[in-house]
């Protein structure tokens, strides 16, 4: 689409008036507000626990239990609507979705008694979850604003069509609960030790959570986002910036500046930003743990927890600091 057709779509969706929506966008967004503060203070109820109890455990020859219940505290914090998502999901037969595959890691890494490696998969998830979630909020508020001044003015917002991740978990999570499957199943049916390789195959789960694509995928737009709203361009979802990548569409976006034809271009390289971080993390992720995967089910000796959690937590902090530099557009 020729940048003038582009920018005439996005002045024409500015000015579209949708009254009746008005007074529900206002009640959701507030709800919204409750929402995150509520998921802030688990966040860091669940990190305060994390600590204690790590230090506890590592630290000091305080009884088990006691390290054990901070893990638990930590866990259920921000864990609980986590899994109970996941289990709602199955139940509806969406049975392959992040929420799964995050509650099955950390769940096992439980079942390993890793409880730290458990707790800190679902707080990584969760603080992805919430950043992802307050830059949205900031460039919703901005648009509210906006058309408030513009006495209703409003935008369509973007529909959540299925996210990157969502196709992405169709796919991997049912290959990598096989590969579990069959590392716990087959080599004890040729004599091999069904605890060991029960052990491997809970490894292998905790091995292959995708917490770094999870959460930095996301995350890499929310930082996209966030770059956008201090030029003023007012995003309201990460598949709005998805679809100006793919398509020039500028559906669900704001922009306010005088100079929209230099804004239009300013957040198409947010975009394509967004995406080139992403892309990377993916493939360096799943390198790492394809790597260390074959470790866990082909060395004679099992893979200590720490390395198997290098490939998960470790390569999530990378992942992490890459998509920071969605910040910055140059």
């Amino acid at each position: 689409m020729p940048d003038e057709e582009v920018l005439k779509s996005a002045h024409s969706h500015e000015h579209e008036h949708h009254h009746e929506h008005t007074h529900d966008h206002s009640h959701n967004h507030e709800n919204f507000d409750e929402i995150k503060k509520d998921e802030l203070r688990k966040i860091i109820i669940s990190a305060v626990f994390f600590v204690i109890g790590f230090v506890l455990d590592k630290f000091t020859s305080a009884p088990d239990a006691l390290h054990m219940l901070c893990f638990c505290v930590s866990y259920l914090a921000v864990g609980f609507d986590i899994v109970k998502r996941a289990v709602e999901d199955v139940l509806a037969r969406n049975i392959f979705n992040e929420c799964l595959m995050i509650s099955i890691a950390s769940l096992g890494a439980f079942a390993l008694k890793e409880f730290d490696e458990g707790c800190s998969v679902m707080l990584l998830y969760a603080i992805g979850e919430y950043i992802h979630g307050a830059a949205l909020s900031k460039s919703k508020k901005q648009i509210r604003k906006i058309e408030a001044e513009e006495h209703g003015s409003h935008i369509h917002e973007a529909t959540e069509s299925e996210t990157f991740i969502a196709k992405f978990a169709k796919i991997y999570t049912p290959v990598i609960s096989a590969i579990a499957l069959i590392v716990m199943i087959v080599p004890p049916v040729f004599g091999g030790s069904l605890r060991e390789w029960f052990y491997r195959g809970l490894e292998v789960l905790v091995i292959a959570c995708p917490c770094a694509i999870v959460i930095s995928v996301p995350l890499s737009f929310s930082c996209a986002i966030d770059a956008c709203t201090k030029k003023g361009i007012y995003i309201y979802h990460s598949s709005a910036l998805e679809n100006l990548h793919k398509t020039r569409s500028t559906e669900g976006i704001i922009m306010t500046g005088e100079d929209k034809r230099d804004q239009f271009r300013f957040a198409r390289r947010a975009a394509k930003k967004a995406f080139d971080i992403s892309h990377l993390n993916i493939i360096v992720a799943l390198s790492v743990k394809a790597i260390v995967l074959l470790l866990a089910v082909f060395l004679k000796k099992e893979v200590p927890m720490w390395f198997a959690a290098f490939s998960d937590v470790g390569i999530s902090v990378l992942a992490i600091l890459n998509s920071l530099r969605a910040l910055k557009i140059d």
